[in-house]
């Protein structure tokens, strides 16, 4: 991604496809529920309430959702070929950690 690139492509060009992923796998996702289904179970038989006034676990679980977005572009009508481009432009934190990279 460039903030300032040096075309505009024609409409309807690139074609990009985009995958969302949950990073939490669901057995993941249904240890961690039952962990808090039988801190629940606990919280509510010692009576056991927070400052606020909630019941409080011995453990706290973040069950928020872990959402991922890649961009592929897979189509371009005003794609041209620029053997190297990679190499040439890539980031020079990844050039140092990659020194033999050889892209495919």
């Amino acid at each position: 991604m460039n903030p300032s690139p040096t075309f505009m492509p024609r409409d309807g060009s690139p074609t990009i496809h985009v995958n969302i992923r949950n990073m939490r796998s669901p057995d993941e996702m249904a240890r961690i529920w039952a962990e808090h289904v039988e801190q629940t179970k606990r919280a509510e038989e010692k009576q056991s309430v927070g400052d606020d006034g909630k019941l409080m676990g011995e453990n706290k679980y973040d069950l928020s959702v872990k959402t991922t977005y890649e961009y592929d572009v897979v189509a371009c009508a005003d794609y041209d070929e620029d053997i190297g481009a990679w190499v040439r432009n890539m980031p020079e934190e990844i050039r140092k950690a990659n020194p033999d990279f050889i892209p495919n």
